[in-house]
């Protein structure tokens, strides 16, 4: 091998050799990083806690108990009282279960509850609209207002009302109609009236004020007159009118007796009655959409800035009357002679009592149920209906079939509502008291001794004077210790599948760790081998450089 040849070949295995012992540095430096992770996922194992098994002692307790003849009861709480007591020494907190009867409110789905339905107006402020008037003009000929704003907005009113025939839409704007409470009418054989109870008191005598309704004098023409402009076209000269003077607006009220035959002596069947209020000569003028009096249009004066028209409107609603059935059972109002009866009084007294309860209770239905009593005298004025249900009767109210019935013309139900029973999307809640087993917690004073021994025998209670012997046994929470063994398997679950990840990541590193190991040992073999075979380039340099220096020395 020439000389620059074996120089060659020399670099060439310097240079290899250094790769493999910066190779060797890597690897060796991967398995320090290896290292680390096998000693942080053994600190891991280290501070994971074992859990520890319950211990059934733990949930083991003495436990008082006696019986005072009717209940057996049990001493669930105690302490000693912090202040010395001639007769007591413990405040004792104790329970018994007993039969109790309360007040339950179910709710029934799809409850196809079925009524009459009448289509009626509904009037709301927040619906009116300002018209802003820049020039208007009056048509004599066809009695018409055109009113024009300044970005030409038009706007042609024509008469609403002809000869006292009101509208709906203007009856309930005007708030001309309004519904009672049929079954609270009482009538006056000895006067011919109808009574009808009020929220008020007299203050000097303390009696119950009512409004009377006395029969209008058909033959007087001056009440006449108020009729027909009052009912305009549903005018009935058969029907006998009752007429209540309301002094505040100076104006009758007017119920017929078509409406109040059949709740003659509160024996009506629910059903609600419209009163009507006098004609005061309003007249309405309309857009065909929204409605002004003609007062408003006449006290425009554009020329002193009074330019603008309240346009109101009344909405189409529906309201529901003479309710017949829930599904296939039979619905019928509990009458006043009806409610004297003791059972039926208790029953339903205890469901108002419980739903009116601030903790058990329920808002909604206290405020349906208490509707069906004077608010005044708490006397009962109708709207409560029963029906049975599997055999079971249960109460319901006014209000809540009236909710249900209803909610199956709601805006989402509309297109699958094909009558008043299909598709109520508001459940009705219906009522039943009956006696259920509750658990009775008191808390008193009580002066309790023991036998010597540590355990008390004996105790008297504030508000009892008998002295009761106490009966002493051992108990086990079942359930808290139920609880505290499924903790701890899930504890335990949680344990081995912590330690199965750590083993299995420590074992995955292992295995890079020996495949690194072989990886450096076949780098050290390569190294040796490399040094070998450098040393014999060495000698044959070495050898060819002498041979130079003899041969160009003249040896």
């Amino acid at each position: 091998m020439g000389m620059a040849a074996s120089q060659a070949r020399y670099l060439s295995l310097v240079a290899r050799k250094t790769n493999t012992e910066y190779e060797g540095q890597q690897i060796n430096q991967e398995r320090v990083v290896l290292g680390n992770r096998t000693a942080d996922l053994f600190n891991q194992m280290l501070n994971t806690t074992v859990p520890t098994c319950p211990d059934s002692n733990d949930f083991t307790k003495i436990q008082y108990s006696w019986s005072d003849g009717f209940n057996d009861a049990v001493l669930s709480d105690y302490y000693q009282l912090s202040v010395a007591d001639e007769e007591y020494n413990y405040v004792v907190t104790n329970y018994h279960y007993e039969d109790v009867y309360t007040g339950t409110r179910k709710i029934m789905n799809d409850p196809k509850v079925q009524a009459e339905r009448e289509v009626e107006y509904q009037y709301d402020p927040s619906e009116d609209q300002e018209f802003i008037v820049r020039t208007i003009k009056y048509d004599p000929l066809t009695d018409t207002y055109t009113a024009l704003t300044d970005n030409r907005i038009k706007k042609t009113f024509v008469p609403a009302e002809q000869y006292g025939v009101l509208l709906p839409e203007i009856d309930a704007i005007h708030g001309r109609t309004y519904k009672m409470y049929g079954p609270s009418f009482i009538y006056d054989e000895e006067t011919g009236s109808y009574k009808y109870p009020t929220d008020k008191v007299d203050p000097t005598t303390g009696e119950k004020i009512y409004k009377v309704y006395i029969p209008v004098d058909m033959n007087n023409d001056l009440e006449l007159m108020k009729l027909k402009l009052t009912y305009g076209d549903q005018f009935n000269p058969d029907n006998q009118y009752y007429a209540y003077y309301d002094e505040e607006s100076g104006l009758n009220h007017y119920i017929t007796s078509e409406d109040l035959d059949s709740v003659k002596n509160n024996q009506g069947k629910g059903a609600e009655i419209l009163c009507r209020k006098q004609y005061d000569g309003t007249v309405y003028y309309t857009d065909g959409e929204r409605y002004v009096t003609l007062q408003e249009i006449a006290a425009l004066d554009l020329d002193a800035g009074k330019n603008v028209l309240h346009l109101k409107q009344a909405d189409e609603s529906m309201y529901f009357f003479n309710y017949k059935y829930i599904g296939n059972c039979k619905l019928k109002e509990v009458t006043l002679k009806e409610m004297e009866d003791p059972d039926v009084n208790a029953e339903i007294r205890q469901i108002r009592d419980d739903m009116n309860d601030e903790e058990k209770g329920h808002r909604v239905a206290a405020a349906n149920l208490n509707s069906c009593f004077d608010q005044t005298t708490g006397e009962y004025i109708g709207g409560i209906f029963e029906f049975t249900y599997n055999g079971v009767k249960y109460y319901t109210t006014l209000n809540d079939l009236d909710t249900s019935a209803r909610s199956a013309f709601e805006e989402q139900a509309w297109e699958l509502a094909d009558n008043n029973i299909d598709f109520q999307l508001d459940r009705l809640p219906y009522y039943k008291a009956v006696y259920l087993n509750t658990k009775v917690e008191e808390t008193q004073k009580a002066l309790l001794e023991t036998d010597g021994k540590g355990r008390f025998a004996t105790m008297r209670l504030e508000n009892d004077s008998a002295v009761y012997t106490l009966n002493t046994e051992t108990i086990t929470d079942e359930d808290a210790y139920r609880d505290a063994m499924n903790q701890y398997y899930y504890k335990q679950e949680k344990y081995d599948k912590t330690i199965s990840d750590i083993n299995a990541k420590t074992e995955l590193i292992q295995i890079e760790d020996r495949t690194l190991e072989l990886r450096l040992k076949k780098l050290d073999t390569e190294q040796n081998a490399l040094q070998t075979e450098m040393d014999a380039v060495k000698k044959v340099i070495s050898k060819n450089v002498e041979s130079s220096f003899k041969t160009f020395g003249g040896g």
